[in-house]
């Protein structure tokens, strides 16, 4: 089997800062102790390092962002990721607090070997704005290891595995720090030295522990439990700086909608509708909700759509905070493609009309209902856009009727096809008989018909 390991060396304190554009220096704090847990590029080069006092790190940083490490905060987005990486795996586990385990060997003849894998993967992580490291192992003990360490090996090579290994030192093989000590103490600096020991004088010595993660390491192919995904999709983001305009929510929001359509996805969802329950400074709550027609899941559709509700929504004071809510699941239909060219397809209207009500609102948006009635003027009826009756009736009429039919000379048209008899309305006193006829004028082709009394009239134009 063939493993890969994905580590994020800065994940909590990625994941506190992720929706915060500023370019500062980041420190994450151990509640309680007030040491650095985490830090940023930016603090390292100011000279600020892990385990440092938090008194001694302000004296070298003229400004910084600051929040206490949240172990919360930092599974939640390590759920999040296994959601981005779901599609990529036949199986992933958890390895918390900082790690990913990808079962490859079934998947990579899917994407025509492992270099494809890769550079496929490879492209997801980045756009999730997290550092990571990852390394292929034939165990999962072994993948883990080299990621850790930094090493980032795409190989299938076992003998080249061992290689990596056996030029790692004691300290980066994951050992306690006690027993690290011990081993350098004896000489043992090397795995290499490590490995031609004697178990049994390693047992004799350091107990069976280090003897069972030897064992682990080298021949344990046995996978953790696996990710399993969850019924809802809901993704909390806390701001560290006060945006005060509603645009301003884009930036922590582009990537939560990228982790709604690695959701969506994976279970073959679409949701037909958003709620994003904003956390404002002074305290209050308010809700945005973001409708789409007949349902979503692309992150770009989801963009388009915010973006039109955000020009229009007025903040009742700056948001700190935020919650996103995926709402009504629909399963995911196949959509088919035009061959001809000639028809728009379902989902693009669907676009256009989600896009509409962002913009304009349900109560200014309307669509057509048909009705079963042969009278083009009756035949299609305006409805509130959220109406539930989707009834339509094929034929072959235009797009655009004219509010009233007009008299025309039918010399001046070319007749491409007809008549078609329509003949109805004697039911309401609103009888008509007329034969319609689809003709061209230049390039435009229309509706005519011709009444029993030999006058022509142009009823409707094609679009």
């Amino acid at each position: 089997m063939l493993w890969l390991h994905i580590h994020f060396p800065r994940l909590a304190l990625e994941a506190q800062f992720i929706a915060d554009p500023r370019p500062l220096p980041q420190v994450l704090l151990k509640p309680g102790q007030q040491t650095i847990v985490q830090c940023n590029d930016a603090a390292i080069c100011q000279g600020v390092r892990v385990g440092m006092n938090k008194k001694t790190a302000f004296c070298l940083l003229a400004d910084c962002a600051i929040a206490d490490y949240d172990r919360h905060l930092e599974a939640n987005t390590l759920n999040q990721l296994a959601l981005l990486c779901y599609h990529q795996a036949a199986q992933i586990s958890l390895l918390p607090a900082q790690g990913l385990l990808l079962e490859l060997g079934s998947m990579l003849p899917l994407f025509g070997g492992l270099e494809p894998y890769w550079h496929n993967l490879s492209q997801r992580l980045d756009s999730s704005g997290f550092e990571y490291r990852m390394s292929t192992g034939h165990t999962p003990s072994v993948a883990r290891t080299l990621a850790e360490a930094g090493i980032s090996l795409c190989t299938e090579d076992i003998d080249l595995m061992q290689q990596r290994l056996l030029q790692m030192t004691v300290a980066q093989l994951g050992l306690p720090a006690p027993m690290v000590d011990k081993l350098q103490a004896m000489g043992i600096r090397h795995y290499g030295q490590l490995k031609n020991t004697p178990r049994k004088e390693l047992g004799y010595r350091f107990g069976m522990d280090l003897v069972e993660r030897l064992q682990r390491l080298e021949t344990d192919n046995r996978p953790p439990i696996g990710f399993k995904l969850p019924e809802r999709f809901q993704q909390v983001m806390h701001l560290n700086y006060d945006a005060e305009q509603a645009r301003g929510l884009i930036f922590p929001l582009r990537r939560a909608l990228l982790n709604l359509e690695a959701y969506l996805l994976s279970r073959q969802r679409v949701c037909e509708k958003l709620l994003i329950k904003l956390e404002h400074r002074d305290g209050r709550m308010s809700l945005l909700t973001v409708p789409s027609v007949r349902g979503c899941y692309r992150q770009s559709d989801w963009l388009a759509l915010l973006s039109l509700q955000l020009e229009q929504t007025q903040l009742i004071d700056p948001v700190v905070g935020l919650t996103l809510r995926a709402k009504g699941f629909l399963p995911m239909q196949g959509e088919n493609a035009d061959l001809v060219g000639d028809r728009y397809l379902q989902g693009d209207a669907d676009r256009m009309h989600a896009l509409l009500l962002a913009r304009l609102g349900e109560d200014r948006v309307q669509t057509l209902r048909a009705e079963a009635d042969p009278r083009p003027e009756v035949a299609s009826q305006l409805q509130n856009s959220r109406s539930s009756q989707t009834e339509q009736f094929v034929r072959q009429w235009p797009s655009l009727l004219l509010p009233e039919p007009k008299t025309i000379r039918a010399q001046e048209y070319q007749l491409i096809s007809g008549p078609e008899r329509i003949e109805g309305g004697w039911w309401d006193g609103g009888r008509v008989r007329r034969d319609y006829y689809i003709a061209r004028r230049g390039q435009q082709r229309v509706w005519l018909f011709r009444r029993d009394d030999g006058q022509w009239f142009i009823h409707g134009l094609f679009a």
